[in-house]
């Protein structure tokens, strides 16, 4: 072997071996929402996740006490559709290529998945919703917005429907989405909505998130609700302290 060869050998084994050990050093300790490795314990399971304790600024939250502001409306852009739709064991997550996008004073969000909690993580004056979807986006500092759409008993979501010919039903089951689903087509017409900050609703907790909760729920019947509760955990948060955090309506 030459030593040009040698030379490339040695720097694709130390790259492959960095990668191998950056991915187990990121990997945090298993959590889950039973009561052993639940909310409750988060903190606990891994130093790594100390903020699911220690923060100041955690989601979700009861959006109550809000104060009137003229927030600018959300633009969002972009036709892309879904590609996969996945079950990490946690919940259910449609995953996007990064080809819409939601303007945030300025900057650029993009789209990365959506995924579902039941019932809902976040309230709105005390008031829960059978499910809550979380849009995820991250801009090119890695810094994340999540846009969360409240659903309510209703008639067949038809969004849903084509979601739901492709559901995971079992953890780490992936499948591809052979209906099209757009990215915002799980939106409400009506997009007004409240903004605070927060953070991760799963651990590490991190916090920095920019959350934005729409006021107008969207549909979904009582079989479609079924058939994700059949699919993924009761996966919500218990409601976080607002502290010293400002609601703006």
């Amino acid at each position: 072997m030459s030593l040009k060869n040698t030379i490339i050998s040695i720097f694709i084994v130390f790259v492959v071996a960095l990668m191998l050990s950056s991915t187990s050093e990121d990997k945090g300790a298993h959590w889950e929402y039973t009561e052993d490795l639940g909310p409750k314990e988060w903190a606990n399971l891994d130093e790594k996740y100390r903020m699911c304790e220690d923060g100041l600024n955690q989601s979700p939250i009861n959006i109550k006490d809000v104060i009137p502001a003229k927030l600018n409306p959300l633009t969002f852009e972009g036709s892309a559709k879904a590609t996969t739709f996945e079950n990490n064991g946690h919940g259910v997550k449609v995953n996007f290529t990064s080809a819409n996008s939601l303007a945030v004073e300025g900057q650029k969000y993009y789209l990365k998945q959506i995924h579902f909690h039941t019932p809902s993580e976040n309230q709105i004056d005390g008031v829960s919703y059978p499910m809550e979807a979380h849009l995820v986006h991250a801009n090119s500092a890695g810094n994340l917005a999540v846009v969360a759409v409240m659903f309510e008993i209703s008639e067949d979501n038809v969004v849903l429907n084509k979601l739901l010919r492709n559901m995971p039903e079992n953890a780490g089951d992936s499948h591809k989405l052979k209906s099209e689903v757009l990215g915002y087509d799980i939106l409400p017409s009506n997009q007004d909505y409240y903004r605070f900050n927060g953070s991760l609703t799963t651990p590490p907790c991190s916090e920095g998130v920019k959350w934005f909760v729409l006021k107008t729920p969207v549909g979904i019947s009582r079989s479609q609700l079924a058939d994700f509760d059949a699919a993924m955990p009761t996966n919500n948060r218990p409601i976080q302290d607002i502290n010293s955090r400002i609601i703006l309506d």
